[in-house]
């Protein structure tokens, strides 16, 4: 199993202010260049705005490219590129990945999502219910983008006539795909079409399901790019320090600052109040939250829902991930207040006194 860093730039400070974002930037900085160095697949960033304290990761493809000119081999992720077409036009999502690709040596990933806050949505004057169908839109469109000479497009959502989309990628045919999953629904759409999946809020111990069902429908998919990208990628709250006691105390309060932020940006969407598209997974996550509201940090992470402790505890946690046949975990560490020097330890006892223990997959995804 591989692993990854993911970030979505989070701050103590609910502020726009520029030195405490400043700050936080350049530890990110730091945290990604030591994981190059000690052999960290990839490190992904998510899209998000208006959301201060929470998210200052307005811009990931900017803040990618300088991380491009930092790093020799960790590969760039997008989790994910917001697709509505009034946040990101299918057309610059094509130049701006391609751009990337080539800055950083052909080692970008590409994931793609639809958004999931009305404040965000609202925001772009972006109806929910067309977020689905653009979304699903754009992942068809851009591979052509990518790959032909000529490119133009009709449909009842958009038009774009001939143009030549350029650059195109450095990686041929074009960068591996993946797409945001948080229900059942996107998972077997992204196994049907032959793309990854970035799971998030997709519980630890539902992965087992989510990965065979994944793997099942992939065997017979159609791809929607020129290849498959059978990848399957879950987003663990991690933190590892020398004893469980240690890790605890400094992670367990970002845990729960961490799910109550999440809870504050749902809250216009709850109680029965999220549009038709988007109603599975706020059901879901209401009753996921008011189940795990009074159960401990420590029998959080006994039952695999976060890799924060000792080496021997995230051992553990990482071995049922890939019992359930999880290809990649995406380590979140950075939470509001988890101290610099603190990630940068966790980073690299995962490379030296972790991964080395973990246990190989019966079977290898192709």
């Amino acid at each position: 199993m591989d692993i990854s860093l993911i970030y979505e730039l989070t701050t103590s400070e609910v502020s726009p202010d520029a030195d405490a974002v400043k700050q936080r930037y350049a530890e990110c900085f730091e945290q990604v260049e030591l994981a190059d160095k000690l052999g960290y697949r990839a490190v992904w960033f998510t899209e998000h705005h208006f959301l201060p304290g929470f998210s200052h990761s307005s811009a990931p493809e900017i803040f990618l490219a300088g991380l491009a000119q930092r790093t020799e081999n960790i590969r760039l992720g997008h989790a994910i590129v917001l697709l509505p077409f009034h946040i990101n036009h299918p057309l610059r999502v094509a130049e701006r990945v391609a751009v990337l690709d080539i800055l950083s040596d052909g080692r970008v990933d590409f994931g793609g999502g639809r958004a999931i806050s009305e404040s965000e949505l609202s925001a772009f004057g972006v109806d929910p219910e067309e977020t689905r169908p653009q979304w699903e839109e754009s992942l068809r469109m851009l591979p052509k983008m990518w790959t032909q000479e000529k490119f133009s497009w009709k449909s009842d959502l958009i038009e774009i006539p001939e143009r030549t989309v350029t650059p195109h990628p450095l990686q041929k045919p074009h960068p591996p795909m993946w797409v945001a999953c948080t229900q059942p629904a996107t998972v077997e759409f992204a196994a049907n079409n032959g793309l990854g999946v970035l799971g998030f809020g997709i519980g630890q111990g539902q992965s087992n399901d989510y990965v065979k069902m994944y793997r099942e429908k992939i065997a017979n998919c159609t791809p929607i790019g020129e290849f498959v990208n059978n990848r399957f990628a879950l987003w663990l709250n991690t933190l590892c320090s020398p004893s469980d006691e240690e890790a605890l105390a400094i992670q367990g309060p970002n845990f729960t600052i961490y799910n109550e932020q999440v809870k504050q940006l749902f809250a216009p969407w709850t109680g029965g109040k999220a549009p038709y598209s988007y109603s599975w997974f706020m059901e879901y996550w209401e009753k996921q939250s008011q189940e795990s509201a009074d159960v401990s940090m420590e029998d959080i992470v006994a039952a695999g829902g976060a890799a924060i402790g000792s080496p021997d505890t995230v051992v553990r946690v990482f071995d049922h991930l890939v019992d359930a046949g999880v290809d990649e975990a995406l380590l979140f560490m950075q939470g509001a207040t988890t101290p610099h020097d603190k990630i940068m330890q966790s980073i690299e006892l995962i490379a030296t006194e972790v991964l080395p223990r973990v246990k190989q997959p019966q079977t290898a995804s192709t």
